[in-house]
C-alpha cells in the first residue's frame, strides 16, 4: 500500500479533482459532528466505490469507538472497495483492538480477506503521542500512523506549525513508533515544507487539496540509491541464510530479519 499523497475529501464533496489526479489515494470522512452522520455514510458509500474505480485507493475516516457510531459506520461502508480506515484521537490500544475486532467481523461477513482493510491510527493528543508505539503494534492490522500536526499543536498549547522545528520531537515520536514496526508514518497538517517531511522519515501526507498531489509525490518517492542500498541488503540476508546465518553484513550495516522484510516491502 503506497501512499505518498492523500487527497482529503469530506463525504458528499465533489470528488472530480481528486480522482483526476495523481493522488495515490483519497481520504473521505464520516467524522463530523457538524453534518447528520447518515448522509455522511450515504455519501461515502459512493465515493469509496467511484475511488476504488479511478484506481486510487479509498481510504476512510471513521467515528470513535466510544461515539457508539463506529459499527454503524463500518456497517454501512466496509466493502472490497475500502483500502484502509483512519481512527482519530486514538489514546489507547483498546480503541485500535476494538476497531480491528468490527473489521473482522465485517469483512468475514461480506467475504473479504481477514485483514485486508488496514489501519492507521490518529495521533492527535499529547497522550496520544506518549502511546504511540503501543498503538502501533495494537494490532497486526496496524499498517502505521497519522500525526495531525494542527490537533497535537491544540492540544498541546502550541502553534500551528507552517514551518519551523517546533513539532520536531512529536514528528519523530511518530516516525520512530511506525517504523519500529514496520508501518507508514503519514503527515497530516497542511501541504507546506513537504520535503522537509520526507527527510524526517514520513511515508506521505493527506492533504487538504490537490495541489500539493505532485509536490508530495515527488519529495516521498523513493530515490535510486535506496532501492539500490535496499536490493544489495535483501540479497547479502539471502546469502546469509542460505549459509545458516541469521545476520547479514554489508559495509558497516548489520541486516536482521526486520530489516531486510523493510528492504523487500520497499522494493515490492
Amino acid at each position: 500500500m503506497r501512499l505518498r499523497s492523500i487527497v482529503a475529501i469530506g463525504a458528499g464533496e465533489a470528488l472530480e479533482d481528486a480522482l483526476a489526479s495523481a493522488a495515490d489515494g483519497v481520504l473521505l470522512t464520516v467524522s463530523d459532528a457538524g453534518k447528520d452522520v447518515a448522509s455522511l455514510r450515504e455519501a461515502a458509500r459512493d465515493g469509496l466505490r467511484r475511488v476504488r474505480d479511478a484506481n486510487k485507493l479509498a481510504i476512510l475516516r471513521v467515528n470513535h469507538p466510544r461515539t457508539q457510531l463506529l459499527r454503524e459506520d463500518l456497517d454501512a461502508l466496509v466493502s472490497p472497495a475500502l483500502a484502509a480506515v483512519l481512527l482519530p484521537h486514538a489514546v489507547d490500544p483498546q480503541d485500535v483492538r476494538d476497531l480491528a475486532v468490527l473489521l473482522r467481523e465485517f469483512e468475514y461477513n461480506r467475504g473479504i480477506e481477514p485483514g485486508a482493510i488496514a489501519a492507521f491510527p490518529v495521533i492527535d493528543s499529547a497522550r496520544g503521542l506518549l502511546r504511540a508505539p503501543d498503538l502501533a503494534h495494537a494490532t497486526a492490522r496496524v499498517a502505521g500512523l497519522v500525526f495531525d500536526a494542527d490537533a497535537y499543536a491544540d492540544d498541546t498549547g502550541a502553534r500551528h506549525e507552517e514551518e519551523g522545528p517546533r513539532l520536531a520531537y512529536a514528528r519523530g515520536a511518530v516516525v520512530a513508533a511506525a517504523r519500529a514496526h514496520e508501518g507508514q508514518p503519514l503527515f497530516a497538517g497542511g501541504d507546506l515544507e513537504l520535503a522537509r517531511h520526507a527527510q524526517s522519515g514520513f511515508a506521505g501526507a493527506i492533504l487538504p487539496g490537490v495541489g500539493g498531489v505532485g509536490a508530495a509525490n515527488t519529495a516521498f518517492a523513493t530515490s535510486a540509491w535506496r532501492l539500490t542500498r535496499a536490493q544489495e541488503e535483501v540479497a547479502a540476508y539471502d546469502a546469509a541464510r542460505a549459509d545458516g546465518a541469521w545476520v547479514a553484513r554489508v559495509g558497516t550495516r548489520v541486516v536482521d530479519a526486520h530489516a531486510a522484510r523493510k528492504a523487500r516491502r520497499l522494493l515490492e
